[in-house]
Formats: structure tokens, sequence, C-alpha cells
């Protein structure tokens, strides 16, 4: 059985340089929207997200307190496109990918999972469930479509 995927933006989709998207999917893999959607809207949760998109979004420095990703000294290098939005243990991961091939620069998070952590290491699995979803054609098709029509 093959999944469907389609995005939807949290940010405004107009950005020049940058934008947040979360993957819609049935995919058991696929939980941030679902989580993001659950919060309230008044809650201190989700405005402190919502800060945080906004805030990578307009280029604001990398603030490992607040999101970031991860280099080649880190995992051996196998999760550099892999990116994260936290809040106190809330997580929201993502991966970061250029969709427009006529402006390379131009850069948007999708955000896929949504975990709590419980423990000071990042936990290998939540990446690795990332990144499976990040190299799934069925999902790179998706973005690709998504801007292509735009």
């Amino acid at each position: 059985m093959s999944l469907s995927y389609r995005l939807e933006f949290i940010t405004l989709e107009d950005h020049p340089r940058r934008g947040v998207a979360f993957l819609i999917s049935r995919d058991r893999k696929v939980t941030a929207k679902t989580f993001f959607d659950n919060l309230d809207r008044n809650s201190t949760t989700y405005r402190m997200l919502m800060t945080r998109f906004d805030a990578w979004r307009d280029g604001q420095p990398n603030q490992n307190s607040r999101y970031h990703g991860w280099n080649q000294s880190e995992f051996g290098g196998k999760y550099t496109k892999c990116f994260v939005f936290k809040y106190k243990a809330q997580r929201l991961y993502g991966f970061l990918y250029n969709p427009k091939p006529s402006d390379r620069s131009y850069q948007v998070c999708i955000v896929v999972k949504h975990a709590v952590k419980n423990k000071n290491e990042t936990d290998e699995t939540d990446l690795k469930n990332v990144e499976e979803i990040r190299t799934t054609l069925d999902v790179q098709r998706a973005i690709n479509n998504y801007f292509k029509e735009r």
C-alpha cells in the first residue's frame, strides 16, 4: 500500500529565503502535525514553537536552545539534513530541503515527527525515522510537486 504525502505551511509561504511546513500523511511515523494541532493556541508550548519557527525562517542566529541541526561530526555525519525545533522536553524533528531549482538558496524545513526528550542525548531512533522519511521517493515527489505548482 502506497502512502500519500502533502505539505502544509505553518509560516508564510512567500518568504524569500525560508519556510517551515508540516508533512501530512497517514504514515505512522509522521506525528508532528497531529501533536501541534492538539496544542491549545493560547498555550505557552504553542506560542514558543511558533516563535521558534518564525525565528528560524527569519534567519536569526542558530540558537541550540531553540532549534538546531546536526553536523558531520555527530552520528558519523548521517543526519546533516535533519533539524529540530524544541521547547522544554518537546521536540519537533524535520529535515531541511532546497526545493526550488531556480533558487537553490531557498530552504524549507519539513517538520515530520514529534517526540518527548527525556534524556540528555538525542535519541538516534528519532533521527533515523526522519532520515528514512526524508529519503522516501514519494515524500520527495510531494515536496517537488508542491513547489512546481507554485
